[in-house]
């Protein structure tokens, strides 16, 4: 006969003494990530988690423990994201990681249930991750956010047109690119508010040049260049990891930038979330051998960050200056949330003239769906429609479907270019 023991656990803000610990969880369980670590890296690895726990600022490190022993852990970001018009309070989690000898524990789901919890206790109205394993977070109540596109094009592909306006970005920059970039999250859905240590960092990792309009930053690109052959010193690729414009005349200027870079590299690699760079391109296929009935590649894509709304009354509260498209309707949303008991139920929502507000009877539909799927509705990731053809929302009255489509349809998709 087996006997289950349950253990106690305990997660909390880690303390200094427990970052040795950590850093072994987390070079464990990300063995391909973390290579060639020597013990110099690692102390001062070490020693920079500490002093930014000490800080107190917007990361801070946490772990389970059982027995006094730390066997998993995490680290939290605290976000300011643009949602629609609204700035709010979202947490982010990343890093996660447990002890090898407390796999199937359960430990992710103790520590996912204290993250979820603590900033829910904070005030915030949505968490934010980035999926190792997307089936393992939908169950979590995570609903997906924009894919991720990776293009391959060749720069004699791109338009030619005028770099007058593009410099290299130096040191002094970095004030006037915080506000640069700040300006646009601002007004911008799905956006998040930077640091000035994150430019910094770029800096550091990349090359970047800005591009100006009346002496006033209105694009950015960080890129790198990789090596195609250890055999081949010429042939090589720009990796372009940062590409932020406010205008077109900017994405214009960086992108004539990289055309004329076609007699030093075979192609450029570009990260976006921007689905019709296609148009941009003469010819947008990726170099891939891959056709599709009579489509060839121009593309790869992948799941990116997913989000969860943590507090539904709180979020309708938030957007309670926002129009959902003008439209009147009073809408009974049933959201199934496992996970996170105190989400879980039905909320009234009386939309006037497109305006939100919370009551306590009266409505003319329901509408009943998980949480992670109502996440990815109201971050405007997928339209209601969709989601009631693929069975994932269900409604009283059919007749309902068309005016809920079009309350809950966005014009732009959430940007978030954040990494953590």
């Amino acid at each position: 006969m087996r006997i289950r023991v349950q253990l106690m656990s305990i997660v909390r803000r880690l303390a200094d003494e427990d970052f040795d610990e950590y850093a072994r969880i987390t070079l464990e369980a990300y063995p391909a990530m973390f290579t060639n670590v020597t013990e110099e890296r690692q102390k001062g690895w070490k020693e920079r988690m500490r002093n930014t726990q000490n800080e107190d600022g917007p990361i801070s490190y946490h772990g389970c423990f059982r027995d006094d022993k730390l066997v998993g852990a995490m680290r939290h970001h605290d976000f300011k994201m643009t949602l629609y018009e609204t700035q709010t309070f979202v947490g982010g989690v990343g890093n996660i990681g447990v002890d090898l000898l407390h796999k199937k524990e359960h430990v992710s789901k103790e520590i996912m249930e204290y993250f979820h919890s603590h900033y829910r206790d904070r005030g915030a109205t949505m968490t934010t991750l980035y999926p190792f394993r997307p089936d393992f977070y939908v169950k979590m109540g995570y609903g997906y956010g924009q894919k991720m596109n990776k293009y391959r094009f060749r720069p004699v592909d791109l338009p030619r047109g005028s770099r007058e306006n593009v410099s290299w970005m130096r040191e002094d920059d970095l004030p006037e690119m915080l506000e640069f970039y700040n300006r646009l999250a601002h007004v911008t859905h799905g956006m998040i508010e930077k640091e000035k240590t994150h430019f910094e960092r770029v800096m550091k990792r990349n090359k970047v040049i800005l591009h100006r309009e009346d002496g006033r930053i209105t694009g950015f690109m960080a890129f790198g260049f990789k090596k195609l052959r250890e055999d081949h010193f010429l042939l090589q690729d720009i990796e372009v990891n940062r590409l932020i414009y406010e205008t077109g005349e900017a994405l214009r200027g960086l992108f004539s930038f990289l055309q004329t870079q076609l007699d030093q590299v075979e192609r450029i690699v570009l990260y976006s979330n921007d689905h019709d760079i296609q148009f941009m391109l003469l010819d947008p296929r990726n170099g891939e051998p891959h056709i599709f009935y009579t489509s060839q590649e121009t593309n790869q894509q992948g799941v990116g960050i997913m989000y969860r709304v943590i507090n539904k009354e709180r979020l309708f509260k938030e957007l309670h200056n926002h129009s959902f498209n003008g439209e009147t309707l009073r809408v009974k949303l049933n959201i199934k949330d496992t996970f996170l008991p105190e989400n879980h139920g039905s909320i009234i929502i009386h939309f006037v003239e497109g305006k939100p507000r919370i009551r306590e009877e009266g409505y003319d539909v329901e509408a009943s769906m998980d949480v992670a799927w109502f996440s990815s509705l109201i971050m405007g990731v997928v339209d209601f429609r969709k989601l009631h053809t693929y069975g994932l929302v269900e409604v009283s009255d059919a007749e309902y479907i068309d005016p809920l489509d079009r309350l809950f349809r966005v014009h732009t998709k959430p940007v978030t270019i954040e990494e953590f």
